[in-house]
């Protein structure tokens, strides 16, 4: 009997020492997997989301998704209906604030919203006249179909005629529209790219048409413990001057403030109807300002 009770005080002994000397599992890593569709590794957005997961506290390894996506409403739907994607970054719109969690911390300082017009280079003196929005109305724009950009413009009373982007370059200087709105980045990077073909194309020198529009960050609504831990990340990188530093050396970034001379611009401004009231809110020190 005696060692009978003897065993059992050891085995259990055995079991407890067992359960306290269990090495205490270490946090694991979050995969985090974003469009595989496009060189995204080498825009402003991924140079942020790799700042803002390092600054998080946080360990997530990034990988491309398993299945690109070439739209961004295929890409939105697919994080929304649980597929193999965990984050877009994409321009806030209220369409995309309804389907998904959204970031309020302006990726790109909302520099997006500051757009630079292609035109034929021998009407430069016809907009050198324009002073303000009632003067702009005087031309027609020309957008992509289907850009959220047509709305938001359309709702101040612009003309717009749309049609594929590949197009719109030779539409402008065929008369077809007088303009094609253009990020500040954009503008320079796409004239440089057509002039060859259109030797015509060029950048309007005395406007900027600007609107609230900022670049965010999107993630799954089963997934706020992830737009939180961005936000503390981005908030972090700001404070300690980071995200500037990663801002200002992007070479899109520094192409649109050195040759978009923006301060000499007038500016002519709009409201975007379509930016959701929590963006609007952001903190104004993260808005670009010329």
């Amino acid at each position: 009997m005696l060692s009978r009770r003897l065993f059992c005080a050891t085995t259990l002994t055995i079991a407890a020492f067992g359960a306290v000397a269990q090495p205490v599992k270490a946090a694991g890593t979050d995969t985090i997997y974003y469009n595989s569709s496009g060189n995204k590794e080498k825009t402003l957005g991924f140079e942020v989301l790799k700042l803002a997961l390092e600054k998080s506290g946080k360990s997530y390894a990034l990988k491309p998704s398993p299945t690109g996506y070439s739209s961004n409403a295929g890409m939105v739907d697919a994080i929304a209906n649980g597929a193999q994607i965990d984050i877009a970054w994409v321009n806030a719109s209220k369409a995309v604030s309804s389907k998904l969690l959204s970031v309020p911390f302006p990726v790109d300082m909302g520099l997006g919203g500051y757009r630079l017009f292609l035109i034929d280079s021998r009407r430069q003196a016809e907009f050198s006249t324009v002073r303000n929005l009632q003067g702009l109305k005087n031309f027609i724009a020309l957008q992509g179909t289907g850009w959220a950009d047509v709305d938001v413009m359309r709702k101040s009373d612009l003309t717009v005629r749309t049609g594929p982007q590949k197009n719109l370059y030779r539409m402008t200087i065929g008369k077809r529209g007088d303009y094609f709105a253009r990020g500040v980045n954009e503008a320079l990077n796409e004239q440089a790219k057509q002039v060859a073909d259109l030797p015509d194309l060029s950048v309007e020198t005395s406007l900027v048409l600007q609107y609230p529009s900022a670049s965010i960050f999107y993630v799954s609504k089963a997934r706020p413990e992830l737009r939180d831990d961005l936000m503390r990340g981005l908030e972090a990188a700001w404070k300690d001057g980071s995200f500037q530093k990663t801002f200002l050396s992007n070479p899109d970034i520094k192409l649109a403030l050195d040759k978009g001379n923006l301060k000499s611009r007038t500016i002519i401004k709009i409201p975007n109807p379509n930016l959701p009231e929590d963006i609007l809110a952001m903190d104004e020190r993260y808005w670009f300002k010329p």
